[in-house]
């Protein structure tokens, strides 16, 4: 099964680049995680893009990086027996590894399958798109991760409906390198 992930953090070229939040959604959407975090970044960390259009979107209790680490780890548990993450980032993979720390849960494969590949077509475009439109919070976590998840299902759908689904989900490859 696949989780969707993305990840907000204090913008790019920050060094380090800090996470502030973090949702997963499941590939059945049969369950969902999210957290905000209270202590792994401060304003002056962010970038001007980060403070205009993520930060006015957070709205959850924030948790320490421990018991969000806690809550991410027991939230795995709860997953079937072998998952793969599913992003556009691999920086949101590695602060989703940094998160979860070590040992990684046994379920969770140790690459990610990268759904930049996807990203140019149109049908998933269109369906990430038309998914903010119901839900206009674009860059909140959770909400983004809804939307790949949409966007890859339409993708899916539409690979299925051509007769090109053999498998290796048409071509894209499946795992990302970090």
């Amino acid at each position: 099964m696949l989780l969707f992930l993305d990840t907000e953090y204090t913008g790019f070229g920050q060094v380090p680049p800090r996470l502030i939040s973090l949702g997963i959604v499941a590939e059945d959407a049969s369950r969902e995680f999210y957290v905000e975090l209270a202590d792994t970044w401060r304003m002056e960390h962010c970038s001007d893009f980060v403070k205009r259009e993520v930060l006015p979107l957070l709205a959850g209790k924030s948790l320490t990086f421990p018991h969000s680490r806690v809550r991410l780890r027991e939230w795995f548990l709860t997953v079937p027996r072998a998952v793969r993450i599913a992003c556009d980032s691999g920086t949101d993979f590695r602060f989703l590894l940094d998160l979860l720390g070590d040992p990684l849960p046994e379920n969770l494969a140790t690459t990610y399958f990268d759904l930049r590949p996807l990203i140019d077509t149109a049908v998933y475009d269109r369906t990430v798109s038309n998914y903010y439109r119901q839900d206009h919070r674009v860059h909140h976590a959770l909400v983004d991760a809804r939307a790949y998840r949409k966007g890859w299902l339409a993708w899916m759908d539409a690979r299925k409906s051509r007769g090109k689904d053999t498998g290796t989900r048409a071509g894209v490859s499946i795992t990302g390198k970090l």
